[in-house]
């Protein structure tokens, strides 16, 4: 009797454990379950955040700009519909001489403004993180420049660069003529980078001081102990560690050097001749002087191949010389 009520009690205590533990196994699925559809539902409240951003994109950037790369392979006059070309409209660019001397001053305007850019503002940094008293205001002061309207800074240099302006009247003690700035062909474009390094610099200068300040302590000290040099320090030290701030403003302000319009157009109006023409410029005139919709497509191509291939080299330099360095 015994032995059957105990056998009895085995299987129902078996059958209960049996039961425990398939109830055990069910509850971390549904704990599964429940924080896949959480997950899911995170992804989806993320993705309607950012659903205005993508379609603003998609409607006022990305897809204009599709458009344009179709319109570059068509005749379009705004009267009659587009009309297919093809590569027509890139063979007349090329065999264009306006269009050639318009893309060697915009390189040379990309290439000058860039270089003076990353130099006078990595140099502008160096000098205000030296603590010298005051430097904290000069650098307000500078970057005040930013805050100037495009149409103010061009009026008030016109006047600046005028033969019987305020800078012909300092160079004058050193024994240089009155120079026609804006209205020479050679020194109407390095006129025009100067205005735009004056401008901008002063922000890049920023960015710089902002990594400048970033920088470990550690490595000076060390550099110090060894006897290194203030300029050993700074080509050792300092140009490596900032070899990604140096990325950064070389990229944008090759952006932003390429997109310049207002500044020439009201400084000199592509002038003298076509000395301070550049590619913005020919696009709005070939748009809308001569209604060439198409040809001002494919110029603007053009300019946007020229950015995506310097950025596409500077992102391979960097990465290499990441590695190399590594």
């Amino acid at each position: 009797m015994l032995d059957v009520g105990s056998r009895g009690l085995a299987s129902e205590s078996g059958s209960a454990t049996a039961i425990d533990l398939a109830h055990r196994q069910r509850l971390p699925r549904k704990r599964r379950g429940w924080s896949l559809r959480y997950r899911h539902r995170i992804q989806l409240w993320g993705f309607g955040f950012v659903l205005p951003t993508l379609l603003f994109l998609a409607v006022f950037k990305y897809g204009p700009m599709l458009w344009a790369i179709d319109l570059s392979f068509h005749a379009y006059d705004i009267v009659s519909p587009p009309r297919y070309v093809g590569l027509e409209n890139y063979r007349l660019l090329l065999a264009d001489p306006i269009f050639r001397e318009t893309l060697i001053n915009t390189l040379f305007y990309i290439a000058g403004s860039t270089l003076l850019i990353t130099v006078v503002g990595l140099a502008l940094a160096l000098a205000i993180n030296t603590g010298v008293p005051g430097s904290r205001s000069c650098m307000t002061i500078m970057f005040l420049t930013n805050l100037m309207p495009i149409l103010a800074v061009c009026l008030v240099w016109r006047f600046l660069l005028h033969p019987y302006g305020l800078v012909n009247q300092v160079l004058e003690p050193f024994g240089i003529g009155r120079i026609n700035w804006l209205t020479n062909d050679s020194t109407a474009l390095p006129a025009i980078i100067i205005v735009t390094v004056w401008r901008f610099a002063p922000y890049f200068m920023v960015v710089f001081l902002a990594a400048l300040l970033a920088l470990p302590a550690d490595y000076y000290e060390a550099a110090e102990l060894e006897g290194a040099g203030a300029l050993r320090r700074f080509w050792h030290i300092t140009l490596p560690l900032l070899s990604p701030t140096i990325f950064f403003v070389v990229v944008v302000s090759a952006l932003l050097s390429a997109r310049i319009f207002l500044m020439p157009y009201i400084m000199t109006g592509g002038g003298p001749g076509n000395a301070t023409r550049v590619l913005p410029m020919l696009i709005y005139e070939t748009a809308f002087s001569y209604m060439k919709m198409g040809m001002a497509a494919a110029i603007s191509v053009v300019l946007f191949a020229i950015m995506l291939v310097f950025t596409a080299l500077q992102m391979r330099f960097f990465l290499r010389r990441e590695q190399v360095n590594s």
